[in-house]
This record gives C-alpha cells, structure tokens and sequence, in this order.
C-alpha cells in the first residue's frame, strides 16, 4: 500500500490518517521533527512526504533540501505546507508543490492524486468476483476482480507490478442483453495487503463501446440484478 509521511509539530495533520485511507487508499506515517523524519524516511520509503513548513529547528525548508540532495530520495515528491512569503525558497529547496495555511483539504488531496496518480475513493463500488486478464511487457497474467467502479477496480492477483505501471486488461462484464467484453488500459495505483495480494488500478483509456458496456453493468449491479 502506498504510503505519506506527515511531518508536523503542531497538529495540523490530527485526524488526517482515517481521511487520507478513505480519500486515497493511502497508509500515513507521522513525524513531529524533522530528524524523526529522516529516519522514518530511510526506513520505511514513503511514496510522498508532506511537511510543515515552520517546523524547528530542522525547518520544512531544510528537511525538503536534504531528501532532494539524496539520490535515494531525490525523485520523492514532497510538499510544503504553509511556507511564508513567495515559492522562490520551496522551488530552490527542490520542493515539488506547496500550499498555503489554512489548509484546503480538496488542494490538499488534489496534490497528492497528482503526484501518485490515486483515483478518488468516494465512487461507489460494486463487489463482484470475476476472471479478468492483463497484460504487462508482453507477460499475460490472471486474476480475480473484487472492486468495480466507473474509476477503476481492485485485482486480486499474486503478480506483483509496480506503483504506476501500465496494463492491458480484458474482462467481462454482465449486460442487459447478455455478456460484454471490456478491454481497457489502466494504471496500477496501490498495492493489496499481505492479507489480499492484488493490485489497485485506475481506468487509463477506455473505448467507447467498454465505456458504455461499464456503465450499463454498474447499474445493473447498483439494482441487484445481475443477468444469469
């Protein structure tokens, strides 16, 4: 599962872990100084980090300027929040977007759907259990949907792919007047637990005629009617 540090002294990201799993599927790990940061980030390798700016007395700033200096890191998103004055500093510490306080929770998640492409979690979602079919770098692989939104759908698979690759899938779906065929690309946005190994993905490209096949089986799922 993907995962965001929280870097704060001061409780401006209290209650924020439940809000960003709903909202992102993501996992929050949390640091109140920038040294605690540190270690938490070479040891668990956040997906994106988020900082206070005004924390002390390793400021936003100068935790931002260290990560960017590590080639480990150095391709690690990482936004400061409530940096005083112009962009200039954030842009020369290598931050990759910031915000003003008080903080506006849609720009918020806006930024972080960006920097790691995760699809809105406030669709309704359909539990189904069905074949699909993906491929990857010309490697055919199987699975079983679980999820199914007009975003995208959880498989669940023991093929393990990284965070923003791209598949083709393929996989049916039932319609007014029998089965249809959807076949789609889709961008792997999280990873299953250990629990339920698969894969989160979001719809990329679509054509026209998968698009409709879709919605006319989301609607059919939303009235309980599934065609035999």
């Amino acid at each position: 599962m993907p995962s965001i540090l929280l870097v704060d002294d001061s409780g401006l990201f209290r209650g924020a872990a439940e809000e960003v799993l709903k909202r992102t599927g993501c996992q929050t790990l949390t640091a109140s100084a920038g040294t605690e940061a540190l270690d938490i980030v070479r040891r668990e390798k956040p997906q994106m980090i988020v900082v206070k700016a005004g924390i002390s007395p390793m400021t936003g700033l100068d935790l931002c300027r260290v990560l960017k200096a590590d080639p480990e890191f150095s391709k690690t998103p990482i936004m400061l929040v409530g940096l005083p004055g112009t962009e200039e500093a954030a842009k020369r510490a290598g931050a990759d977007a910031t915000l003003p306080l008080p903080l506006d929770p849609e720009a918020f998640f806006g930024v972080v759907r960006r920097f790691l492409q995760v699809m809105p979690r406030e669709e309704a979602r359909s539990a189904v259990e069905w074949s699909v079919t993906f491929w990857r770098d010309g490697m055919q692989h199987t699975g079983t949907i679980r999820d199914l939104s007009r975003g995208g759908f959880f498989v669940r698979t023991a093929v393990r792919q990284p965070v923003g690759a791209r598949v083709d899938v393929s996989f049916d779906v039932p319609v007014e007047r029998g089965v249809r065929t959807i076949v789609a690309e889709a961008i792997v946005v999280r990873l299953g637990r250990d629990s339920e190994p698969g894969l989160g993905c979001r719809f990329f490209q679509l054509s026209a005629a998968s698009r409709q096949n879709l919605e006319e089986c989301l609607r059919i799922l939303a009235l309980g009617d599934v065609p035999a």
